[in-house]
């Protein structure tokens, strides 16, 4: 009944079976998890509690009472309880699962391979183990283990696109683009509409530089989901790039009604309106909302605080040219609009500093003879 939703028939039952057998362990486990999914955490500790002094050895009562904690956000005091699950029962499963999980959110990858792997001793065709070890993995950037834990699953689920999806994905990261794409066509030939397999392979293709298939795959990728603004965002860089701007214009803004915090969408949407299709408020604000959803990206920074130059508020612009260069002092094309700002604010040693370090940085800058003309005008 849990498991189709029918939570209050659910309920009744086990309220039926308590009233039978006041001493029913299961039924008050079963009973406090209804309750923590109401988010009655009152009601989920009186269970847990009650089932303890029956029976203090009792594991489920202690997992259950760990998650009591983690909604109190008292994570030691979840991870005790938990840790006293596994103690009195090693071969019950969800406690390991539990605590795989906290360490995930808390960016600990290596712990949780450990629970899952404790967990596998007793349990190795337990649903969920694998594919939360297979997350761990993937964290931790341990990605040749990554694909031996996504084979392994496969072997269980050999049909699952989502699985030839990621082990896809896998491969791309260890610069093997030929068998990456090989998965992402299975993925594909078993779900014909499984967008993020065109998403991936668009990217297979990009690194071996067919800019004309990625495009492709990009495209259906986002006309298979509309609301993946992801594949909406890579087709609007590749028109970008190949300068066919209302194609990227249309793209960005396909993007954006799929998710309005896109950053890469609000970014490129702002140069486009500040260097091609020139619009400086519409670039400004743009900008500005990409700033407020990724302050610490330097590209952002730039492209507002260009926007910022080019709508001739100098002042306001430096400081984000400046965080530019902080964050990202590689960027060339950061240390081009910085120097190209401090020279209108009159700083010239300053500015020229700046337009050597993009050239030296970027010896083929589009700028570049712009630039050398301006740093002959600064040469004494």
């Amino acid at each position: 009944m849990l498991r189709n939703g029918h939570i209050a028939q659910a309920e009744g039952k086990f309220r039926e079976v308590l009233r039978r057998d006041r001493k029913n362990l299961d039924a008050m486990v079963w009973l406090g998890d209804i309750a923590l999914s109401r988010k009655d955490l009152g009601l989920a500790e009186s269970y847990a509690r009650e089932a303890q002094m029956i029976d203090a050895g009792h594991p489920a009562s202690h997992a259950l009472l760990a998650l009591v904690h983690e909604g109190r956000n008292d994570p030691a005091r979840a991870e005790e309880e938990l840790r006293t699950a596994i103690r009195l029962e090693p071969s019950y499963i969800p406690p390991y699962l539990l605590l795989a999980r906290r360490y995930l959110a808390a960016n600990r990858a290596d712990d949780a391979i450990a629970q899952c792997q404790a967990a596998l001793r007793f349990a190795p065709q337990r649903p969920g183990i694998r594919e939360t070890l297979l997350v761990a993995y993937i964290q931790a950037g341990r990605i040749p283990e990554a694909i031996i834990e996504t084979n392994a699953l496969i072997t269980q689920r050999p049909r699952d696109p989502a699985l030839h999806n990621t082990l896809g994905a896998l491969y791309g990261r260890s610069g093997d683009p030929s068998r990456a794409a090989r998965e992402f066509h299975e993925a594909l030939r078993l779900d014909p509409k499984f967008s993020p397999a065109y998403l991936n392979l668009g990217d297979s293709y990009l690194v071996r530089n067919d800019r004309t298939r990625a495009l492709q795959s990009y495209l259906e990728a986002g006309r298979l989901t509309p609301m993946l603004a992801e594949a909406h965002r890579r087709a609007g860089d590749l028109y970008l790039a190949d300068k066919r701007i209302d194609e990227a214009l249309a793209a960005y803004t396909r993007a954006l009604i799929a998710d309005p915090k896109a950053v890469g969408a609000l970014t490129n949407l702002a140069r486009i309106y500040t260097e091609e299709r020139r619009d400086l408020k519409q670039a400004v604000e743009l900008a500005q909302r990409a700033e407020s959803l990724a302050p610490r990206d330097w590209y952002v920074q730039d492209v507002l605080g260009w926007s910022l130059y080019e709508s001739g508020k100098i002042d306001e612009a430096v400081p984000r040219l400046e965080e530019a260069k902080r964050l990202e002092p590689q960027a060339a094309r950061a240390r081009y609009h910085l120097g190209m700002a401090y020279l209108r604010q009159g700083m010239k040693s300053e500015a020229a500093r700046e337009l050597r370090a993009a050239l030296s940085l970027a010896p083929n800058l589009p700028q570049r003879d712009a630039i050398e003309r301006v740093l002959a005008d600064l040469s004494p």
